[in-house]
């Protein structure tokens, strides 16, 4: 054991990764500094110098991702940009982050902390050229399509740090084809994984890893190929940190990138000191998993509604602290989430509100404290739960943080960073058979979502919370892809969230199922708000409508286009076939959530799918500006229906010069008469609290909520107590 303790580690100055590690930790516990640097000589001596090295670092990283997306084969890679590249300590704190989906940014690092952990230095070993490879969420991660690849770098036969990838592939293997299955209710049918396993040596993937991927999914050639770009994407990054220390000097790199760490630590603080207001503010989120007619093992069919509140702590001295106190219980369903999971949505939420220069790492994530309680939705006690949908949390709970964190700014005085959220994607999944033969691609439509409004303006389309730069890609290379063919991409009337500035508008998808014999359609929604629509919207402001699909199977489509008849191209223009009406067959509608549809579609049928993405409206939309409204009406983005009962204002259509003019008059007599009847209908709050207070006593609510309550008032800790005291009921209170 002696002898074993004794000999000389790969880390700085002969250290082993795990007493680096060890070291790491202590020195901010100890001190609160990360590494314990109270002072930082490189930035204060010479700051254009420090300035200089960090650019040459992240303008590594950002090339290391354009690369991948330019070698490897998926759409989503090349077209929306499902990739992220980013450099990390020996220990694995993060350095720096390229664009690009960088809620995994910190994971990737939980993954080289949990190998160091686990003696990786000893077995299997840790040297020049080795590829480690993980998607297992149960170390770390988001979901298992989501693919780490990571490599170190050693320079002079020390290891100076690591690089590392990640890649969303288009599927792995799992029970069912597509990007999140929610068939998949426990982790043994989700597909290929990887277990922070070491794939190759001598930058090379080895035979065995390939011949897994053939064997295990259904787009082989697209998985691998997005490895050998996750590589080169590393490989580039760790032979220009190379060339950096040798211009730079070994210790000046070792320095530095400590120093980064710390000082974007300091910068964070200030940054919430500068722009935010310290307090409380709080949230709800609610969870819907709908599993009693799903084909899933009998003991998996379950409906319930998951409560979890959110409290946002945000502290005086500039640090947040996020509390789930109260959060129910986990479930055999795809949607649970975990701790490294809600700090992977913590790093996106940051990089973005706030931490926005280009310098988010690691010392940004430690100016953040969660609390997940253990056993609950999200932090499941079981090791075989799903998670092919760990951003359930991160997208819809993340919003509701957004927002949080937005009414910060706002009562700093900051109105020009407040933008309400919007809750995330929800797309089409499919399988069956290609236009090539083989398995059919999904398509993808992450850049399709709107914002929601601003402070000072509209919000806009082409927005992802999860995505800061997203991107809907070229249709013809979609289509080179998927056995569809794009017939309409427009932005859907009427589906903004209102308010005195409204969100964008979402996008409908018009698909005609191009020499497929065979297709399943399923919705996915990301978020799980399926009856309980969340409210996002900000000061006054309506949230927005969520995303429908519609399958219409046995189509008579050769008949219309041998007629040369209209075909379908979206919803709601003028001179356009509509579905089931002029293009006739059997047609199916889901506003619900994830579910399949039950028709199976071929060559000629059609597919329609519109994503809104709930957003949230800024204002009382009463207060909107006539002329913004004109815009709309002009546009054809806003009905005249819509215009009248929500916005109260009157127009009419000038056929002539083709433009609708507004009726300054009519238009303050109807937002006057909107304000008395507003007033004649509001009850004072004591009356409202009085009211439902009665509710709760009889038991007014659903079954599945009375069970939502009932096991939060359980599993919590605090919120159970401030629960009962804010209702003055009993402090053993439960629904029966």
């Amino acid at each position: 054991m002696e002898q074993k303790n004794s000999k000389r580690g790969i880390g700085w100055g002969g250290k082993t990764l795990k007493q680096m590690l060890e070291e790491d930790e202590q020195l901010f516990h100890e001190t609160g500094y990360y590494y314990g640097l109270k002072e930082l000589p490189l930035m204060k001596e010479d700051p254009l110098r420090m300035e200089v090295f960090f650019s040459r670092l992240l303008a590594s990283a950002v090339a290391g991702r354009e690369t991948a997306r330019m070698i490897t084969a998926s759409p989503f890679v090349r077209e929306v940009g499902e990739l992220a590249v980013a450099l990390y300590t020996p220990e694995g704190d993060c350095v720096l982050q390229s664009t690009g989906i960088i809620i995994h940014i910190p994971l990737m690092g939980e993954v080289i902390k949990w190998m160091i952990s686990q003696d990786y230095e000893q077995d299997p070993g840790i040297r020049e050229g080795d590829i480690f490879t993980s998607n297992d969420n149960q170390i770390a991660g988001m979901h298992p399509l989501d693919i780490y690849d990571i490599i170190p770098i050693f320079y002079q036969e020390e290891l100076v740090g690591w690089v590392g990838s990640v890649i969303m592939e288009p599927d792995i293997g799992a029970i069912s084809c597509g990007m999140m299955p929610m068939g998949a209710t426990e982790r043994f049918v989700e597909g290929l994984r990887w277990s922070a396993e070491k794939t190759g040596t001598n930058d090379k993937y080895s035979r065995f890893f390939e011949t897994r991927i053939r064997h295990g999914c259904r787009f082989p050639d697209t998985v691998i190929l997005d490895r050998k770009g996750a590589l080169a994407a590393d490989i580039k990054v760790r032979e220009e940190v190379k060339r950096i220390i040798g211009e730079f000097g070994i210790d000046y790199y070792k320095r530095a990138i400590r120093e980064l760490i710390e000082g974007e630590r300091r910068a964070q603080l200030e940054r919430v000191k500068t722009r935010m207001v310290p307090g409380r503010l709080r949230a709800v989120s609610c969870y819907e998993n709908y599993y009693s007619k799903a084909m899933v093992p009998a003991h998996h069919r379950v409906d319930r509604i998951t409560l979890v509140p959110i409290d946002v702590i945000i502290k005086s001295d500039g640090k947040f602290f996020w509390d789930f106190d109260g959060a129910g219980s986990w479930g055999w369903h795809a949607n649970n989430c975990s701790p490294s999971a809600l700090r992977g949505g913590a790093c996106l939420l940051l990089s973005q509100q706030i931490a926005y220069t280009g310098k988010a790492n690691q010392g940004t994530m430690l100016c953040v404290e969660l609390n997940t309680p253990y056993d609950t939705y999200v932090n499941p006690s079981s090791p075989n739960v799903a998670t092919m949908n760990q951003f359930s949390v991160p997208t819809n709970g993340g919003a509701l943080i957004w927002n949080l964190n937005c009414r910060a700014f706002f009562s700093r005085g900051f109105i020009e960073e407040v933008i309400a959220s919007a809750l995330g994607l929800a797309g089409p999944i499919l399988t069956g058979i290609s236009h090539h033969g083989g398995p059919a691609f999904p398509p993808g439509a992450t850049g399709s979502t709107p914002s929601g409004g601003c402070a000072i303006r509209d919000g806009f389309t082409g927005w992802a919370l999860f995505l800061p730069n997203p991107d809907m890609g070229n249709v013809e290379v979609w289509e080179m892809a998927t056995p569809l063919n794009y017939m309409g991409t427009r932005l859907l009337p009427d589906s903004c969230a209102w308010g005195k500035y409204r969100s964008g508008y979402g996008v409908i998808f018009t698909y005609l199922v191009y020499k497929s014999p065979q297709l399943a359609f399923e919705k996915l929604n990301l978020c799980r708000d399926e009856m309980i629509h969340p409210n996002i919207g900000m000061f006054g402001g309506y949230p927005g409508s969520r995303g429908f699909a519609r399958l219409l199977v046995n189509a008579d489509t050769a008949r219309l286009i041998e007629q040369e008849k209209p075909l379908v191209h979206g919803m709601g223009c003028s001179g356009e076939a509509k579905l089931g009406i002029d293009v006739k067959g059997k047609l199916e509608v889901s506003t619900l959530g994830a579910g399949w549809f039950e028709g199976i579609a071929k060559h000629g049928d059609w597919y329609q799918a519109a994503t809104p993405g709930v957003a949230g409206g800024f204002g009382d939309p009463i207060k909107r500006d006539p002329e913004l409204v004109k815009q709309d009406l002009d546009n054809g983005l806003l009905s005249i229906e819509r215009c009248r009962s929500i916005y109260c204002v009157e127009a009419t259509y000038d056929q002539k010069n083709e433009e609708w003019i507004i009726d300054k008059e009519k238009t303050a007599m109807l937002r006057e008469k909107r304000r008395r009847e507003r007033l004649a209908n509001g009850i004072p709050a004591k009356q409202w609290w009085q009211k439902r207070r009665q509710d709760l006593i009889k038991g007014s609510l659903p079954p599945l909520l009375k069970d939502m309550y009932n096991d939060s008032l359980a599993k919590g800790k605090r919120w159970p107590g401030e629960f009962t005291a804010f209702w003055n009921l009993p402090s053993d209170f439960k629904f029966h």
